[in-house]
């Protein structure tokens, strides 16, 4: 029998030594992975890289967690296996006993939910996720949106806390004050690192991996919010978890970069999404980086057929358009500021603001949220423009006020408000000329399927044009609600100018 050894370097990374040539070139091959953007990058176009990224070395050098992937593709019993693991590795704890829907019920609900001051007491498909998670501490989740993340996130935060610290991670300063804020409620003693705040020595530190990642770049002039060596070690200094929130809105090279260089020794794994990615490389740069897709999930579905969510409709509005443009930048100019166009979309907003209270609308394109924002003030609604350059805490004061008012409307760049925050207030959600990104597209529907006391529906209208680029796009986003069992009609809208 073949000796096979697996020599582990950390929690990330790990040699596989002894395979024969046969199964090493299989492994090989079978762990390599096309990168589409390949295409665009001078290399590929020059023929020096065939655009492939390898997961597996023929020195034997790969991840820890593709170790399943490769005993696939050998005879895994012609091998005698042998594990060597280093000293100064941390140790990988028994977390316990599964919980049950009591877990967290020493506990009420926070005021301005709809079940305030009640116990908390965890829904079946929470129940399942956390036990899961328990039993596969490296793994990825795919929970939808408003399967309540971060109620699991705390709940596994107490499963932890005897065993030591967790950092948990999210993309953005939005996400990452209303985390710790939800994480406070939910009896956690956590704190912000980053945002501007070095608030160290809690049970959970919440921060971007933005700020752990700025680390490697004070070389080539410091971002403002850079931790310094020393601030890096405070707070990776007991660690002995790691969870990713909504994880498919961080890069996979950053991702990677946050697990194999700063917590490489952390054996404890998690990460959070609504939406896994379908693109290969990506899921290879999250497994590699956190763990495989963990078994256990919640669809959206299944939370509206509880009657956990809300249900929702989607209404395609697709304007009547014959310009031909010969890119799609110029087709993007055009649409992005037309303003018959735009004329057109505010008098809709208005209609559907004051008839169905309060709304989001989602731009991808800074002219069209400030063309937008005048328009629909100069129509007499409390609508506001959030980009970027807003500071974080208005924008966080602005989300809030949904809670308690009618008939408000904010206009936000997408990449600031279409995953992760939650506004159970909102009745309506418009997206403009969207895209055809699958993730944006489902978690944008998710920031308005979370229920409120008053609220059990919301409606989400799909606005693009018949140009080329636009309707392209639309009939990807349809592929996509067609998935998600989401109800939708296209309204065709001839007579728009």
């Amino acid at each position: 029998m073949t000796k096979l050894t697996i020599r582990y370097r950390d929690w990330v990374h790990c040699q596989v030594n002894g395979l024969t040539n046969d199964d090493l070139h299989n492994v090989y091959n079978g762990l390599r992975v096309f990168n589409p953007t390949a295409r665009f990058q001078p290399l590929y176009k020059l023929g020096r890289w065939d655009g492939y990224i390898n997961f597996f070395g023929l020195t034997g050098i790969t991840y820890t967690t593709l170790l399943p992937e490769l005993f696939k593709m050998i005879d895994y019993n012609k091998y005698e296996i042998e594990e060597i693991y280093p000293d100064d590795l941390s140790q990988d704890p028994d977390l316990g006993e599964p919980i049950d829907e009591n877990y967290m019920s020493d506990l009420t609900w926070y005021e301005g939910h709809r079940l305030a001051g009640q116990p908390i007491i965890l829904e079946e498909h929470q129940v399942r996720c956390i036990n899961a998670m328990i039993y596969q501490h490296r793994g990825l989740l795919e929970a939808a949106t408003g399967a309540g993340k971060t109620l699991l996130s705390a709940a596994l935060c107490r499963k932890v806390k005897p065993f030591g610290k967790v950092v948990l991670i999210v993309d953005g300063k939005d996400l990452c004050f209303q985390t710790a804020d939800e994480l406070n409620k939910f009896g956690c003693d956590a704190g912000i690192v980053g945002c501007g705040i070095r608030d160290f020595g809690h049970d959970v530190s919440v921060c971007t991996w933005q700020t752990i990642n700025s680390i490697s770049k004070r070389s080539k002039g410091a971002q403002a919010d850079s931790l310094t060596k020393e601030e890096l070690d405070t707070l990776v200094d007991g660690v002995i978890a790691m969870i990713f929130d909504e994880v498919h809105r961080c890069k996979g090279n950053e991702v990677k970069k946050v697990a194999e260089q700063v917590f490489n020794n952390v054996p404890i794994r998690w990460g959070l999404t609504g939406t896994i990615p379908k693109q290969k490389i990506d899921l290879y740069n999250l497994i590699t980086a956190i763990g495989p897709v963990i078994d256990e999930n919640v669809q959206a579905k299944e939370l509206q057929d509880k009657g956990f969510l809300s249900n929702c409709q989607v209404n395609c509005i697709r304007l009547k358009d014959d310009y031909k443009f010969f890119t799609w930048e110029d087709e993007k100019d055009y649409l992005a500021s037309n303003k018959e166009r735009l004329t057109f979309m505010a008098n809709l907003i208005t209609g559907i603001v004051k008839q169905q209270k309060n709304t989001l609308v989602l731009v991808d394109r800074i002219i069209t949220g400030e063309t937008l924002e005048k328009m629909l003030t100069e129509l007499g609604i409390d609508a506001i423009f959030l980009q970027g350059s807003v500071k974080t805490s208005k924008r966080f004061d602005e989300y809030k006020k949904f809670a308690n008012e009618d008939n408000k409307c904010v206009i936000a760049i997408d990449k600031i408000a279409s995953t992760g925050l939650n506004i159970p207030r909102l009745f309506n959600i418009v997206f403009i000329d969207y895209g055809k990104a699958f993730t944006k597209t489902i978690q944008s529907i998710g920031r308005g399927l979370r229920r409120a006391s008053d609220k059990d529906f919301v409606t989400i209208y799909d606005i693009s044009s018949t140009t080329h680029y636009s309707k392209e796009h639309f009939n990807q986003r349809i592929h996509y609600y067609e998935d998600a069992q989401y109800p939708y009609q296209v309204m065709n809208i001839d007579k728009w100018k």
